[in-house]
């Protein structure tokens, strides 16, 4: 399936390695470390038309962890975003999504009380936020559980500013003043460049309207010194990024908060339009920022009537309308009793839209979009609404009043990164490894050369390649 996905620009040596390295790699820390993985809820790969793929069982998520078991280090784990699965700083889990979607059954009722308890509770310890942690926050603060209790050294607010190179080889890096000798060698990993503006004009398409939701500190550092090491750049790549449809919102304190609509713009009752008031693509592909690049609709507008966003919600609006008041009156969410003034409101041709929703309204009825085939595929419905018929990702747009959110394309990784071989070490541009430096990450090239085939596209690879380059990197322990 992974070969079929990519094509022949596979490179089969560094894919072996990784289909070897994961299932080694989870059991290694199932019996090692504090990580424990359950299997996910049904996750459909992102091809489903290719032969060998799967609607279930693929995809590792990490259990849920109790922050208090990291002490005082609870304060160094960075937060999750609140806009994303963190309101107010009680944390949302996958597992938690089937009791969201059927508020307010008693069922679901009882199972928020517990939940909302533990927050209340932790709130009371004045602690910051509410120590569940789920979801990414889980998996981190489980491997700094393990590093801890492995001994490690962990050096906060230490920017490395250069790697240490003597004949040829990398020695170390240098902290501030101080020099860093290495065992082995340096493994770079410090996230991509995302928030590069230099490189994502470089290789990101409409890089001005273009928003990551990654850290504002993923600038590119670590490829940029393996780069002055004598690293090569591996940027034949078929896509640049792990496309993510984002909106934006800025707070009063000048933060910019970012969503990732990673599940709303599939609900039934959400399309997506361009200037001329028509849709352009299936708004529940997972493919569908390609959409707004080849039509050249960026920014778009993604819209919904009373009935969607008050039940499922919409962008950083929470399902039940939660926050939609506020969003409203930042900006965020544009409001209007009709869709003609709601065009008006946003930009857009009234005549479109006006007719866009009509064909939409008749196709929710038929449960087939012939446009563009929205929940025509098992990974479009298991994000739809189950109860919703006859189609889960089709509905009627029709009770006022009508809104809608400005979005652009993003992206939940860039792809392109230092070239490496099976064991991860780094390649220079002389096609030979740079003795002692590793790369594993997004600082690494994506092994799927960005076009990724199922969730877990960014994290699965980022610990492959880091338990792949540990291993060599044991291997090779001969003092430098």
């Amino acid at each position: 399936y992974v070969l079929d996905v990519m094509g022949p620009s596979a490179d089969l040596a560094l894919i072996d390695a990784y289909l070897d390295a994961a299932p080694a790699m989870v059991a290694w820390l199932e019996r090692n470390s504090a990580v424990r993985f359950l299997l996910s809820p049904p996750s459909s790969d992102w091809y489903p038309a290719i032969a060998g793929s799967a609607d279930y069982g693929r995809l590792l998520s990490p259990q849920e962890y109790d922050g208090k078991k990291l002490g005082a280090h609870f304060a160094d784990l960075r937060p999750a975003r609140e806009e994303f699965n963190a309101p107010g700083g009680f944390m949302i889990d996958l597992f938690d999504l089937p009791y969201l979607a059927e508020m307010p059954s008693p069922k679901s009722l009882f199972h928020f009380g517990k939940l909302a308890a533990k927050f209340g509770a932790d709130k009371l310890r004045r602690y910051p936020r509410g120590t569940r942690l789920t979801m990414g926050n889980a998996l981190v603060a489980r491997l700094l559980r393990s590093a801890l209790d492995a001994g490690i050294t962990l050096r906060k607010y230490a920017a490395v500013d250069r790697l240490l190179v003597a004949d040829g080889r990398v020695t170390g890096v240098r902290v501030g003043r101080e020099d860093i000798a290495a065992k082995v060698g340096v493994l770079l990993a410090a996230g991509g460049f995302s928030a590069s503006e230099q490189l994502r004009k470089a290789y990101i398409p409409y890089a001005e309207d273009h928003v990551s939701i990654l850290p504002y500190e993923n600038t590119g550092d670590g490829m940029n010194m393996g780069l002055e090491a004598g690293a090569s750049l591996d940027g034949d790549n078929l896509v640049n990024a792990v496309w993510a449809v984002v909106s934006t919102m800025t707070r009063p304190d000048g933060y910019v908060a970012r969503y990732a609509h990673l599940i709303d713009m599939s609900k039934p009752g959400c399309i997506a339009v361009n200037g001329k008031g028509e849709r352009f693509g299936n708004e529940a592909s997972v493919h569908f920022v390609e959409a707004m690049h080849a039509t050249g609709t960026v920014p778009a507008h993604i819209i919904g009537d009373a009935h969607c966003v008050k039940t499922y919600g919409m962008g950083m609006v929470l399902p039940g309308g939660g926050g939609l008041k506020k969003l409203i009156a930042a900006g965020y969410v544009i409001e209007a009793p009709t869709l003609r003034a709601l065009a008006d409101k946003i930009g857009v041709d009234g005549d479109g839209l006006l007719a866009t929703v009509a064909k939409m309204n008749r196709y929710a009825e038929t449960g087939r979009d012939p446009d563009f085939g929205k929940g025509d595929t098992q990974i479009d419905i298991e994000i739809g609404d189950p109860k919703h018929k006859p189609n889960p990702c089709l509905g009627r747009v029709e009770k006022a009043p009508f809104y809608a959110i400005k979005i652009h394309p993003g992206d939940g990784s860039t792809t392109v990164g230092l070239k490496i071989d099976a064991h991860c070490r780094v390649i220079g541009t002389d096609g030979a490894p740079v003795a002692g430096l590793y790369a594993a990450g997004l600082d690494a090239n994506s092994i799927w050369r960005g076009k990724s085939p199922a969730h877990g596209c960014n994290v699965g690879p980022a610990m492959v390649t880091g338990y792949i380059a540990g291993q060599a990197m044991a291997e090779a322990l001969v003092p430098v």
